[in-house]
């Protein structure tokens, strides 16, 4: 089966759409007897905070409607394969210490289909920094020097590296006063505090850090996502990486979510719908009302709505949500940064990475492994269109060609690009959450409350691990059982 969604380009095949997807399901729609009648919940959107409550919920006997615009499980985390290798286009990288979706990696058996991005033995083994027209090339113990410098300081908001400010990263706002003064600042208001401590290769190392964390542009990134970034990596400067770009799953994301699925729908009580747009939400008389675009509704005495922040903006609801809410949607998330794979002749560059900035296109590039043919991939991020530097993927693939030559040693030839564009879809509107300043504080609890017999869940909303697979997994878990717990659970099926 293939999706609709993603691109690849080759020289010899120049851009083809769409990918051979795992998550792709045919046929896109399933009833059980009933589904007409009142349903216990319908659930908006197949990512993993939608899977994993579909699979609470049926596996709790209720049932459930799943409804999905697009044509494949998986949201914004999905893997496409071409060649025999699996291409993550959206979140790729978790770890056994992010408890919510490890406990999904061991229940489906995969506990031991970890792989490691970052090889040794690379014969170009070393680190490139371009700053401005100056390429500097650095050994990775050198790299790794800068980063625990800089991203020490950074996030050294305190004077014990945010851990009196943020001990506990799975309840951020616990300690709410120095929480709210923190997410007033920006990353660039930080940035000028500490600027004059650096050079100028660690000022480029730091500036395309945060532009790989949130797109940009720097001035509209909330600071306080950073230091939460750097609390759940343990409060340590290399942590991050070690947890949260480090380990995937050899078999990829699709693989895990075909498995919540199909559990989901062996209880009997899981419709679904995909290539199914939600266009309004009504709740009222003790019921909600969910109105697809072509038309179709269905009612349900709850809804769990998991579409990402960025696009509840495009579902009506009926009582409108609250001010708060309303307010939350507007400002959005500020992370709009393009993901693209890179495979490049041979493996030379099994070890290589890059930070650019502002750079032409693409701020960072790590390898990750080899490809069946022997050739090296390589994961690389851009910052927002809108940043400097940032580029549009829907206005063709010289551009993103220039970018990846940009990045990477000039004697390199690029066997395949593999992006999809997330900017311009319109069920993401961007890609993992990062908030503005003054967000948090604002607007988050709004977010979480739920509207009526609706609720919200989504890695954007979570807390701990927000914006990250993790995330979405506690949300859909939290979601589905509040309302089990609302809706009284029948105890005849159990995980």
């Amino acid at each position: 089966m293939a999706t609709t969604d993603g691109q690849s380009w080759t020289p010899t095949e120049g851009l083809k759409r769409g990918l051979p997807c795992l998550g792709a399901i045919s046929p896109p729609k399933f009833q059980v007897p009933g589904v007409h009648e009142t349903l216990d919940v319908i659930v908006i959107g197949a990512g993993y905070a939608g899977l994993v409550a579909a699979r609470d919920l049926t596996t709790q006997g209720k049932k459930t409607l799943l409804l999905e615009g697009r044509d494949r499980i998986g949201g914004r985390t999905w893997h496409g394969t071409l060649d025999g290798f699996n291409y993550e286009m959206g979140g790729t990288w978790i770890h056994w210490t992010m408890p919510h979706i490890y406990r999904e990696v061991s229940l489906y058996g995969l506990n031991d289909d970890w792989i490691v991005s970052q090889q040794p033995g690379g014969k170009l083994d070393y680190a490139t920094v371009v700053a401005g027209e100056r390429r500097v090339d650095l050994t990775h113990d050198e790299e790794a020097t800068i980063i625990v410098r800089i991203w020490g300081e950074f996030c050294n908001i305190d004077g014990n590296f945010a851990k009196d400010a943020m001990p506990y990263p799975f309840q951020g706002m616990r300690n709410r006063s120095a929480m709210t003064e923190i997410d007033q600042l920006s990353c660039r208001d930080r940035l000028n505090q500490i600027k004059h401590k650096f050079n100028d290769v660690e000022i480029t190392v730091l500036e395309s850090m945060l532009l790989q964390m949130g797109g940009g542009p720097i001035e509209r990134m909330g600071l306080l996502d950073a230091i939460r970034w750097f609390a759940l990596g343990g409060h340590t400067p290399l942590g991050l990486n070690a947890i949260a770009l480090s380990t995937r799953l050899r078999s990829g994301q699709s693989t895990l979510h075909r498995k919540i699925f199909d559990h989901a729908r062996c209880t009997g009580k899981l419709s679904y719908s995909f290539s199914t747009a939600v266009d309004r939400i009504e709740d009222r008389d003790g019921l909600v009302r969910v109105t697809s675009r072509n038309g179709q509704t269905w009612k349900a005495r709850k809804v769990i709505c998991t579409v990402p922040l960025n696009v509840l903006g495009d579902i009506s609801f009926n009582p409108p949500l609250p001010t708060l809410k309303e307010q939350a949607i507007k400002e959005g998330s500020v992370q709009h940064c393009n993901k693209v794979h890179i495979d490049t002749e041979g493996a030379d560059l099994l070890s290589y990475t890059a930070w650019a900035s502002p750079g032409k296109g693409l701020v960072a590039a790590l390898a990750d492994n080899l490809t069946p043919a022997g050739d090296t991939h390589l994961v690389a991020f851009g910052p927002s269109p809108g940043s400097v530097g940032g580029i549009h993927l829907h206005e063709g693939v010289d551009q993103l060609k220039t970018a990846a030559e940009y990045i990477i040693p000039t004697d390199q030839k690029i066997k395949r690009l593999v992006y999809h564009d997330w900017d311009k879809d319109e069920f993401s509107k961007g890609t993992w959450c990062f908030l503005p300043p003054k967000f948090v504080s604002n607007y988050l609890d709004a977010l979480n409350r739920p509207h009526g017999n609706v609720l919200f869940a989504s890695a954007d909303y979570s807390d701990g691990w927000r914006g990250w697979i993790d995330g979405a997994v506690q949300s859909g878990a939290d979601s589905a059982k509040y309302a089990i717990e609302v809706l009284g659970s029948c105890n005849t099926l159990r995980l």
